[in-house]
């Protein structure tokens, strides 16, 4: 398997990270990728930035050494109703966008508030994926969770940081991506890069898909063309 496109990157708007876009961009070329998709916490996450940093998205460049650099966010759900914490008028705005679910933001509520949390933000029609649902500091109904992106025709996320610093991760990713081939859910494979020398890291998420022999034509973000492709068919959703 190989991934071109990392879904999931930080630079040092997130307050939390350690690399600007330019040194993410050279250490994603040094990867192998063909592009990144700059995805920052929303506000909700102490040391972030305001949502309305993303219309400053547009100043970046289309390309950067021959890197694609695509524009996200990766917004905080920050209820049990699944409200994020970006403005519609600015949720609009980026090329691709994650709903997560983080413990300095809101802690789990239970198997049926965090699946209910999940399942709505899902159901945000801006919303692509979901951040590391392995998460084990919450408990998911997965046959839920898979079943409505499923029906909404939307993306999980195999997030190759969290299985690293998740104790717990690796296992629930072995119950909801088996489910995923079961509904033909597909999926994105990230690093959730913090550090630009963690850009398009992905071994530990790639070993496990392999392992589960999950097929390699569910997972969107493998080529360019294939990520390309998705973000048209995104257009449509959300125009």
């Amino acid at each position: 398997m190989n991934i071109e496109i990392d879904t999931h990157t930080h630079t040092v708007l997130s307050g939390h990270a350690h690399s600007t876009v330019i040194e993410n961009a050279a250490w994603a070329k040094k990867a192998g990728l063909s592009g990144f998709v700059v995805t920052d916490h929303g506000p909700a996450v102490p040391g972030a930035p305001p949502d309305f940093n993303l219309a400053a998205l547009r100043y970046l460049p289309e390309s950067i050494d021959g890197v694609r650099v695509y524009h996200g966010v990766e917004a905080n759900i920050v209820d049990f109703e699944g409200n994020l914490d970006i403005r519609e008028k600015y949720l609009k705005l980026p090329d691709f966008v994650i709903a997560g679910i983080h413990e300095v933001v809101i802690r789990s509520g239970g198997r049926g508030r965090d699946t209910d949390a999940v399942i709505a933000a899902l159901q945000n029609r801006y919303v692509d994926t979901i951040s590391h649902p392995d998460n084990p500091s919450y408990s998911l109904d997965y046959e839920a969770v898979v079943r409505e992106a499923a029906r909404l025709n939307k993306l999980l996320e195999v997030n190759d940081h969290s299985f690293e610093f998740r104790p717990g991760g690796l296992e629930n990713a072995h119950i909801y991506l088996p489910l995923c081939v079961r509904h033909g859910v597909r999926v994105v494979v990230s690093s959730d890069a913090h550090s630009a020398f963690n850009m398009g890291s992905f071994d530990a998420a790639l070993r496990t898909l392999e392992q589960l022999e999950f097929p390699a034509e569910l997972i969107v973000n493998a080529t360019k063309e294939r990520f390309e492709a998705y973000l048209t068919e995104r257009s449509r959703r959300v125009a």
